[in-house]
């Protein structure tokens, strides 16, 4: 190849690059980011993305080893749940929890900082205290 056919294709990449990075507007491509980085903590751990749950608005990741039977008129989570609607404040609520549950409202920071005791809960373990 030319030095003219290498140059083209280098700026091609280059330009290509950038439209990959900037192709959504700032505050849209910082809220895939803190999705990703989340993500990118959790599956790795075992957490499954549950695609019947999940909507336009909101994702939402289960640990499958949190999880117990329960009848079909139980109202109770059956696994440990995170879901996000807003990057900066990932919900989870613990297995076994009802309706009227506590549900934990943290940052990114603490969700990931505390995945060691969320993943350790299990149903009859006293509630833990995530701040």
């Amino acid at each position: 190849m030319s030095k003219q056919s290498d140059a083209k294709k280098a700026r091609r990449k280059k330009r290509q690059s950038t439209r990959n990075d900037g192709w959504l507007p700032d505050d849209m491509h910082a809220e895939v980011q803190a999705i990703a980085r989340i993500a990118d903590e959790i599956v790795p751990r075992g957490w499954q993305y549950d695609d019947e749950y999940s909507t336009d608005d909101f994702i939402t990741w289960y640990y499958a080893p949190s999880g117990i039977d329960l009848d079909e008129d139980d109202v109770r989570e059956p696994v440990t749940r995170i879901w996000v609607s807003d990057p900066l404040r990932p919900q989870l609520v613990l297995v076994g929890t009802s309706e009227d549950g506590v549900i934990y409202s943290l940052d990114a920071d603490q969700l990931l900082e505390h995945l060691d005791i969320i993943e350790g809960y299990r149903v009859g373990d006293e509630l833990p205290s995530l701040e």
